[in-house]
């Protein structure tokens, strides 16, 4: 018996520290998602509104001329006829099989929404036919994995659909964006690794107990996993309060002052691994350090800017989407977890490596997000 644990703890041992240097490799792209609006305005001769971040075009066209690292509007303005062709190349609009041609209406306009700058530029579409218009986004495809866009037409109807690069939208069809945002939701918990490395860090010691001072594999994964039931549960409600009222605008906090807390929430789950002073209440510390995370998960939604109602959509299928993603990422780590608990290398390798790993990764964020220091590139 000790002999096949033995070799399966060989065999996943190298999966899940294989895992977990993914997860650092990959650090710098916690909440770096951005986000641009189309406004479109079916008819004969539709007019389109687009708005872009000025940082994501920054980074893809590289508009600091000078290099002194701050963009200003006369440099962006000086590329306006570039930036303006590299849109109307990514806004594809079509009836039927004919794409329309598009055309700047106007100049460039600088514009800020939820404190960031973005360039809005209006197009003309000269599209040919009489069919129902359609819209496929292409702006940072291939480039950009975490890049969404929130569509807005004049569809009766129709709600603020999100897509991402390669998503297509039948303008004549008032599209319901409920699907739009529960994939975000998904796509947020599982690449935002600051919430991932937080939910790991809490997992790692779940199918052990302390006995004597050290730490010995449970008897059985079934009372580990009720623990772990309580911890994610706990985790749940509490980001879901705050996910509610920041987004609602009932209660905000500075991304300035939640992103750095949240990295020190996954350094002290981690450290609390390492030297273990919590041991019996961590549902109640995850309900708290949930608080902080719900913060985070809001900055998706906050610069949406949408009425209540349309809000109210978004938040339940955003926060359906995030708690999708969790299951999958708590199941899939609690199965290898409790695969592998009775090594006897389990404490030091799994626990101990595993966790040193993450506080180091989490320091690296606080070093970042406090200081301005490029530690992950």
């Amino acid at each position: 018996m000790s002999s096949s644990i033995a070799t399966a703890s060989r065999r996943v041992l190298p999966l899940l520290l294989a895992a977990l240097l993914l997860l650092a490799s990959t650090a710098a792209s916690a909440h770096t998602a951005s986000t641009a609006y189309v406004e479109i305005e079916p008819g004969e001769s539709p007019a389109l509104t687009a708005r872009v971040a000025l940082r994501d075009l920054d980074a893809l066209l590289d508009l600091d001329a000078d290099g002194d690292g701050r963009l200003t509007w006369g440099e962006v303005a000086d590329r306006s006829a570039d930036i303006a062709a590299w849109i109307g190349r990514g806004l594809v609009v079509s009836r039927g099989q004919a794409r329309c041609t598009l055309a700047a209406a106007a100049p460039p306009l600088f514009v800020v929404i939820a404190g960031s700058g973005y360039l809005q530029q209006p197009f003309a579409a000269l599209c040919p036919g009489d069919e129902a218009l359609n819209l496929t986004y292409r702006l940072f495809e291939g480039v950009d994995p975490s890049h969404r866009v929130l569509v807005t037409a004049a569809s009766p109807g129709g709600s603020p659909l999100l897509l991402t690069p390669g998503g297509a939208l039948d303008l004549a069809a008032a599209p319901e964006g409920f699907s739009g945002f529960f994939a975000d939701g998904v796509r947020h918990i599982t690449g935002g690794i600051d919430h991932v490395l937080f939910l790991l860090a809490l997992l790692l010691p779940a199918v052990l107990r302390r006995e004597d001072e050290r730490w010995v594999a449970v008897a059985s994964p079934r009372a580990a996993f009720i623990s772990v039931l309580w911890i994610v549960t706990a985790f749940t409600v509490a980001h879901s309060i705050t996910l509610a009222a920041a987004s609602f605008g009932w209660l905000r906090v500075s991304p300035s002052i939640i992103e750095p807390l949240i990295a020190v929430t996954v350094l002290a789950a981690a450290l609390n691994n390492l030297f273990p002073l919590v041991q019996r209440a961590l549902a109640v510390v995850a309900f708290g350090f949930g608080l902080i995370h719900g913060f985070g998960f809001a900055e998706v939604l906050i610069p949406l800017r949408l009425p209540p109602v349309e809000m109210a959509k978004a938040l339940l299928a955003f926060n359906l989407g995030v708690e999708a993603g969790q299951v999958l990422i708590v199941a899939l780590a609690f199965a290898l977890l409790a695969a592998v608990r009775r090594w006897s290398a389990y404490p030091r390798w799994v626990l101990g490596g595993g966790s040193t790993l993450v506080a180091l990764v989490a320091c690296g964020w606080i070093a970042e997000r406090v200081f301005d220091v490029p530690v992950f590139g």
